[in-house]
């Protein structure tokens, strides 16, 4: 279990490594986004490099703080940690379920701690709360039960087709399957 929990980790780990986060943002360029959501999302990227806040300091610091909740820690000890490229559809279900044990109160005010927690504006708190936020992690998991392909790839475009940018798409889907599969 250690040894496919380390694995995991190193994988995670390099695809962070490999994968340029938050390269290019294209909240401004999405004409899905109104323009005040468009500047939230432009506000929320130019605080996290500002203050060195890294896709994976996201994940651990949610994963920290969602330990503390006792259904998700009890889930996570029972989960097989392996490969997360699962179906869409394999992987959506999975993760709702996970999500749905762990309960809306439970994940929102996960969140919400670990956010507030952040050396970044309100606004952008807020902003950071909404796409990680139980309603929409639910509604684009429901809409991802339909998708072919790799749960992670799925789960970003949804979030795309929903108007959030594709660099926080991408950070949002990988921390989901990340803390839920």
């Amino acid at each position: 279990m250690k040894k496919e929990l380390s694995l995991f980790i190193a994988s995670v780990m390099m695809l962070l490594v490999f994968t340029p986060v938050m390269e290019n943002a294209q909240a401004a360029d999405n004409e899905d986004l109104g323009n005040s959501e468009q500047q939230e999302a432009v506000q929320l990227e130019k605080e996290l490099r500002e203050n060195d806040i890294t896709e994976l300091d996201i994940v651990t610091g949610l994963d920290e703080q969602l330990s503390s909740t006792p259904a998700y820690n009890e889930q996570t000890t029972v989960q097989a940690q392996g490969v997360k490229s699962k179906t869409a559809a394999y992987g959506a279900k999975q993760m709702i379920t996970m999500l749905e044990n762990t309960g809306k109160y439970a994940w929102n005010s996960s969140v919400k701690e670990y956010v507030d927690k952040l050396p970044i504006s309100t606004a952008s708190k807020s902003t950071l709360e909404k796409y990680l936020g139980y309603q929409f992690v639910m509604e684009t998991l429901n809409v991802v039960i339909n998708f072919q392909g790799d749960i992670t790839e799925a789960l970003s475009l949804q979030m795309q087709n929903a108007g959030l940018p594709s660099w926080l798409s991408g950070i949002a889907a990988r921390t989901l399957v990340f803390l839920l599969l």
